[in-house]
């Protein structure tokens, strides 16, 4: 069956940017990316509003932008986050630190707001020394900070 085009309403990640036409498989468009409201059939109409919706996101998505750039210098600054936790004497966890618990921690010493989602962490910490932690604060914007997990006193 040969490939259909669509009008993408929003940033698809591998597939494009908003206004952009592509072509995909038939099946895709009419079970996920048309009922989604991810993506419509390209006519003059379509076009134009897309085109509107595209300036005002890069507006958007531009301050946006500045404002990681400048939680990313604050963060920066900071150098590392210490975070304290129960643990054994072989240097393993009671319980892990997980981007929840990394996420407050940062949110309250630096200041400054992030969610859970921007902390790129592969799985949760289990044991006692320094990580290189990276967040992602935009989608042009990385950061690693340093996190140093010590047992609690």
């Amino acid at each position: 069956m040969p490939n259909i085009k669509v009008l993408l309403n929003e940033k698809i990640e591998k597939l494009g940017e908003v206004g952009a036409i592509v072509s995909v498989r038939p099946g895709y468009a009419r079970n996920f990316l048309l009922p989604q409201g991810l993506a419509t059939l390209p006519s003059f109409g379509e076009i134009r509003r897309i085109q509107k919706k595209k300036e005002l996101l890069e507006k958007q998505y531009s301050s946006e932008k500045l404002m990681s750039e400048e939680i990313a210098k604050k963060l920066s600054n900071i150098g590392q986050i210490k975070i304290f936790a129960k643990a054994g004497e072989s240097g393993k966890l009671f319980g892990r630190v997980t981007a929840k618990e990394i996420t407050e921690k940062i949110n309250s010493e630096a200041g400054v707001e992030i969610q859970r989602k921007q902390v790129l962490l592969k799985k949760a910490i289990s044991d006692l020394g320094e990580y290189d932690i990276k967040l992602k604060l935009h989608s042009e914007v990385e950061i690693e900070v340093k996190i140093i997990i010590k047992a609690e006193e």
